[in-house]
Formats: C-alpha cells, sequence, structure tokens
C-alpha cells in the first residue's frame, strides 16, 4: 500500500488551480475530468513529488454527489488515497483491521478506469483505494 493523492472538496475549480499554483507552486497535470459515478468534476495537481503523489481536487456537479454535504459544510482536506496491487487483498485486509466498505469496486474516471473503492477505517479517516500496479 503506498499513498497516491490526498483528495481536497472545492467549490470552484478554476480558483483551487490558481490558489494552488500561485501559494504551492502546484501543476495541473491534465484538464479537468468528470466522473459520473461520483457527480464530480477532477483536476490532478503535481505537488513537486513527480507524479507519485498528487493532490486531487474535486467539486460536485450535482447535489446528489457523494461530496455536496461535505462541500456545504466547508469543503477542504477530504481523503487519503492509496495505490495497491489488489484491490480484493487489500479490502479484506482493511476490513480484518476494523474498516467499514463503503460500496462497491467502480473504475475511477480520473484514474484510468482503474479499479477503485471507499473505506472509513477505525480512526475515523476516509480512505480510496485505487488498483494500480506497482512500480519495482
Amino acid at each position: 500500500m503506498k499513498l497516491h493523492h490526498i483528495g481536497k472538496v472545492v467549490g470552484d475549480l478554476d480558483e483551487a488551480v490558481k490558489y494552488h499554483r500561485e501559494t504551492f507552486g502546484f501543476k495541473p497535470l491534465g484538464d479537468a475530468v468528470i466522473d459520473p459515478i461520483q457527480k464530480v468534476e477532477v483536476i490532478l495537481m503535481e505537488m513537486g513529488c513527480g507524479d507519485e503523489i498528487t493532490l486531487e481536487l474535486i467539486k460536485p456537479v450535482s447535489d446528489d454527489s457523494p461530496v455536496a454535504k461535505f462541500l456545504k459544510k466547508g469543503g477542504g482536506l477530504h481523503h487519503l488515497s492509496f495505490a495497491v496491487e489488489n484491490i480484493a487483498e487489500a479490502i479484506e485486509d482493511l476490513k480484518k483491521k476494523g474498516a467499514l466498505i463503503l460500496g462497491e469496486t467502480v473504475p475511477s474516471k480520473a484514474h484510468d478506469e482503474n479499479p477503485s473503492t471507499w473505506l472509513y477505517t477505525r480512526s475515523r479517516e476516509l480512505i480510496e483505494l485505487i488498483e494500480k500496479e506497482q512500480e519495482k
């Protein structure tokens, strides 16, 4: 398991990109994409770690998006995402450690359609797992 990205919920993607570029020197890694499953628009930003760990700026595109209520409460830092080689094994391991699975494993539009899922840990953290081949 390896840290992949940090998710941050924002109300305005253009303004958030501008802020992170001007304040921290972060750079967009491409164009924003719409994830129809999560009902969000997402853009990834390089944080000075190459593309190993990125900042994922997330804007809900509808009131029934899973992050819409979070934004109404002010938004901000939302989740940590980890890359795993085998998502099914990682889910089982985290379940044994007390994590609650929040939904089905689905393709992640913002991350090359790789399988992803959401968990809530015993220490009250929202975690996303993304299945990716690990570099050796």
